[in-house]
């Protein structure tokens, strides 16, 4: 009786330990997970406010720890003013380099204009404009991202090498003062709590920490929409050469960008090009290896002028620069002559480096593995834990 007592003890004394080792080991993880600022708002006017009842609590300038329902930001009478749901008479005058902190206890997030989100929020007078910053920890966010970036009905493996090469692409990023990251395409995009699915929940906590690394640094985890059935090498489209980032086999064919095209008027081409008096004639000069425009020559009625293809996509708004051109005669009216119009006849969208969303869902929808999916885009890579030595 007494060694069944003793080994019965000494289970429970066993369990009881691994359970804190377990317990603080996580916890332990949890403190050092990365924070990630981000740039959510750069308005004049602006509306904060709590999801329901429990309040928001704002310090800055005036306040310390102020219990309020919502607060207004906004440009009145060539004044900046900040004023509470409680009372909208009472406004306080915001000055340059003027900030505050709002946070909540609420998990349903604070409400910013008509999206909510996590975390706190660091508000900023900057000369212009009031910038909104999200402050939250990177799990969290990347819950987010993965639900703004790729639709959250795709495979989960597609999600999970998604939320792999978007928390390599966020820690990467250096940032400035202010905030570390853009919410919307110049970076990726973020959405907060709106994009949250349990699916994307579950695509970032089954990848928790896990990057993407290249002789022991986190890469430049780039990703687009579609590259047309050849992803490019990094160095057609910048300047800089990564090894990791060269053209592969896409796999993109049945998605609505795959072929596409764009109509632009004799008006409209005047309207862009007003410098060389429209647009009569363009000449490709030079294509990258899988058929991207490098560079083009363009002709108006009052010269020629020469631009890069990814100019080129920016002044026209293409979906890529993988395009091809053919003008058509457009008849304006009996009084007038034939004009030439311009018909842009193009593939994939966006910038065509790294990894293809379109090619990652094709490849999870036949059985592929996240891992096996992020390196057929990304070239001789490891895929890691996160650690501070990486960056």
């Amino acid at each position: 009786m007494i060694l069944k007592f003793k080994n019965k003890y000494f289970k429970c004394y066993l369990i009881s330990v691994l359970s804190i080792c377990v317990f603080h080991s996580e916890s332990v993880f949890a403190s050092r997970e990365p924070i990630i600022r981000v740039l959510i708002s750069k308005n004049n006017n602006l509306r904060i406010r709590s999801d329901r009842s429990i309040p928001l609590i704002i310090e800055g300038k005036f306040f310390s720890n102020k219990k309020i329902k919502g607060l207004t930001l906004k440009n009145e009478k060539n004044r900046k003013v900040l004023y509470f749901d409680e009372n909208k008479q009472k406004k306080y005058d915001l000055k340059n380099n003027h900030k505050f902190q709002v946070r909540s206890s609420d998990g349903r997030g604070i409400w910013v204009g008509q999206k909510r989100y996590s975390g706190k929020l660091n508000l900023f007078v900057v000369d212009s404009e009031i910038l909104v910053v999200n402050v939250l920890g990177i799990e969290k966010y990347l819950s987010s991202v993965v639900g703004s970036e790729m639709p959250a009905k795709w495979p989960l493996e597609a999600l999970k090498a998604q939320a792999i090469a978007s928390r390599t692409y966020a820690l990467k990023q250096k940032g400035n003062n202010l905030f570390d990251i853009d919410s919307t395409q110049r970076n990726q995009v973020y959405n907060g709590l709106e994009s949250r699915t349990y699916k994307t929940i579950r695509a970032v906590k089954s990848t928790r920490s896990l990057v993407l690394i290249y002789k022991n640094k986190l890469i430049n985890a780039l990703f687009h929409s579609s590259s047309g059935g050849m992803t490019e090498n990094s160095q057609d489209v910048w300047k800089n050469k990564y090894p990791y980032l060269t053209s592969v086999k896409d796999f993109d064919n049945k998605n609505p960008k795959f072929r596409w095209q764009k109509k632009f008027s004799n008006k409209e081409l005047t309207n862009l090009f007003p410098k060389i008096g429209g647009l009569k004639n363009v000449e490709i000069l030079n294509i990258t290896s899988t058929g991207r425009v490098k560079n083009v020559k363009l002709f108006g009625d009052y010269g020629s002028d020469q631009m890069s293809g990814v100019d080129l996509r920016k002044r026209l708004g293409l979906n890529s620069n993988f395009v091809r051109f053919k003008f058509y005669e457009e008849e304006l009216n009996n009084k007038f002559p034939m004009k030439k119009g311009l018909i842009v006849i193009g593939q994939g969208s966006g910038h065509g480096v790294g990894m293809s969303q379109w090619g990652a869902k094709y490849m999870a929808s036949k059985g592929q593995k996240a891992e096996k999916i992020l390196k057929h885009f990304y070239k001789g890579v490891q895929i890691k834990p996160f650690k501070k030595d990486y960056l």
